[in-house]
């Protein structure tokens, strides 16, 4: 009968199913597996087989055959990625403080909107419950969030989720997330302007003027605009599906 052999990392935080965020320098990640990718803040590994994980001692054990590294960053901390997760989440991922909550409401139809006009006033805001059965991108993209973009991302990906099934897609070289699996938005997160910028596709003229956005024509055949509250999310979304239709 043979040994099996496992791999264990130290101080693992659980933030939702099947993600985790660890410190492993550089030079020991490179250890995990071949990767030519290297680029931006966090190393991604990603896990194929089932996973232990020890929610007292945080403690992650998985088999070191059974694993793709997607990532070696620059600096000490790592995401570690499983679809196949033992465990259950034991509590959501966190949301900012008290005091930049955003009030829960409904979204209104954007199909029914006849005019940019309709988009609701600022106060008019969304529910910010990332859904649990998020693939393993979206989670991957929701745990890279600063705090101060925390409530806008999850808003976003939340409402995009509710009228779009697919999963974002972590592009190292670009430091951005590809929708797949039909690219027709990208989204960038830039801590530094506290903002998001998404790209969608189709050329300017191929877009009916969004309320709040200021869309501005980007490369190989996309259209670009930043969002930094959640007031602009109802225009996006609507940007979103002409850029849907615009892959027809």
């Amino acid at each position: 009968m043979g040994l099996k052999l496992t791999l264990t990392i130290d101080g693992a935080r659980h933030l939702d199913t099947g993600v985790w965020m660890a410190n492993l320098e550089p030079d020991e990640v490179a250890t995990l597996g071949k990767c030519e990718n290297r680029s931006g803040p966090f190393s991604v590994l990603l896990l194929e087989s089932e996973v232990d994980y020890d929610e007292k001692t945080q403690v992650i054990t998985f088999d070191p055959n059974a694993t793709c590294l997607l990532n070696i960053g620059g600096t000490a901390q790592i995401l570690v990625l499983s679809s196949k997760n033992n465990k259950p989440v034991s509590r959501p991922v966190s949301g900012p403080p008290a005091d930049q909550q955003t009030p829960t409401g409904d979204i209104p139809d954007l199909a029914d909107e006849a005019a940019p006009a309709a988009a609701p006033a600022e106060k008019a805001t969304l529910d910010t419950a990332p859904s649990p059965s998020l693939a393993t991108g979206d989670k991957l993209f929701l745990s890279e969030l600063p705090a101060d973009l925390r409530a806008l991302g999850e808003t976003l990906l939340t409402h995009v989720r509710g009228s779009f099934t697919g999963e974002l897609n972590f592009e190292p070289r670009s430091a951005k997330f590809d929708e797949t699996p039909q690219i027709f938005w990208t989204i960038k997160i830039l801590p530094s302007k506290k903002a998001l910028r998404l790209t969608v596709r189709g050329a300017l003229e191929t877009f009916e003027p969004a309320a709040g956005i200021d869309l501005e024509q980007d490369k190989f055949g996309y259209s670009a605009f930043l969002i930094t509250r959640v007031g602009q999310i109802p225009s996006a979304l609507l940007l979103l599906k002409q850029a849907r239709k615009n892959m027809e």
